[in-house]
This record gives C-alpha cells, structure tokens and sequence, in this order.
C-alpha cells in the first residue's frame, strides 16, 4: 500500500482520549466489537518485519522511538487513516511519522525511494 507523505502534521481535529473526556476515534475498549474470528493465521513476511523494525527501534534496540510517542502518532492520525489501515500498516505509519518528526528519514528521500521500488516491481514483477 503506497500512501503520500505530504500530511506529516498531526491531525487534531477529532481531539485523542488523552486531550478530552471520553473516547478518542482509537478508543475502542469495552465496546463490542463484533464477531471474533478464532481461526488461528499465519503471519505475512512483511508483517513479521514489521514487528521486528519497531523492536529494533524501541526500548530493547536503538532506542529511538519510546511506546508512548508509538502510540501518540496512531492517536494523531485521523479517523479515516486510522480505520482505513490494518494493524501492522498503523504500527509501520507511526514509525514512519516518527522517524520523519525526528530527522532520521527525509520525507522526500523516502517518497523516491517508494516510488523506485515501485517501478522495479511493475518492471520486473513480484
């Protein structure tokens, strides 16, 4: 899933749990959720990677981002991403605006990037 990188700024417009009384647009607990599938899935390669590049920033690797921040930019980003992204793709766009607040990854670098792998999997195939 390819997403722009212009929207870095946090999205407030819907104030997070933390900054008012009652439930944030993440704030789903002790709401029922529907139906749980009980069926046990294998995790794709990329979400594997995806766990271990946030373990390899966090608390027992680099220490570069701390758990709170993880969570604040999840809560920053806007109903709509928020319920458009699946678990793993929320945790890799927290990271990512993370690292981009930080200055440890160039927004512009990143989008070329993207979009040269981009071509070389069109080109080439997966």
């Amino acid at each position: 899933m390819h997403m722009e990188l212009e929207n870095l700024e946090p999205d407030n417009s819907r104030p997070s749990s933390a900054k008012e009384a009652g439930r944030g647009y993440h704030d789903l607990g002790g709401l029922d959720g529907g139906p749980i599938d009980t069926q046990v899935s294998q995790a794709k390669p990329w979400e594997k990677l995806a766990v271990v590049v946030g373990n390899a920033l966090g608390a027992k690797g680099a220490k570069i981002v701390r758990t709170d921040e993880v969570r604040r930019t999840r809560e920053e980003m806007g109903a709509d991403l928020y319920n458009r992204l699946g678990y793993f793709e929320k945790g890799i766009e927290s990271l990512r605006r993370l690292l981009v607040e930080k200055g440890v990854l160039d927004p512009q670098e990143l989008e070329r990037r993207i979009a040269e792998r981009a071509r070389q999997i069109e080109e080439e195939g997966r």
